[in-house]
């Protein structure tokens, strides 16, 4: 295997990570409670006034600022060096939620939303 190969895949691991625009995507989870989704990202070294959250029925939008940068270096055969500043996530939701009653807490690092899901039945009154 020649270096260049090594290198391409080395970039196409590291870049499902980052953002074009030098973003860290954040290592999120959704659970199903039933009646809402419970969303939780880890978001380390990040202050709750630094947190943007924004939603609609169907996707959730985290983007947070570091309070510091994060750098990772590696030396070796390539060498690389590279930092970030701030996450970003847009994650698509599995069923439509009621994104004006959605909550955010933010405890360390842990940044969790809870996005209640849409009715699907309506009691229609019967005149």
């Amino acid at each position: 295997m020649r270096w260049r190969d090594i290198e391409r895949r080395e970039m196409r691991i590291l870049r499902s990570s980052w953002m074009e625009d030098g973003k860290l995507e954040p290592l999120h989870e959704i659970e199903d409670r039933g009646d809402a989704f419970v969303l939780t990202f880890d978001l380390p070294n990040v202050r709750k006034e630094d947190v943007e959250v924004k939603t609609t029925e169907d996707t959730v939008e985290v983007s947070a600022r570091m309070q510091r940068a994060v750098c990772w270096e590696r030396w070796g055969c390539v060498q690389r060096s590279v930092s970030f500043e701030a996450f970003k996530k847009t994650v698509r939701l599995p069923e439509k939620v009621n994104a004006e009653k959605a909550k955010a807490t933010l405890k360390n690092g842990i940044l969790q939303i809870i996005l209640p899901k849409k009715k699907k039945r309506v009691s229609v009154p019967v005149l």
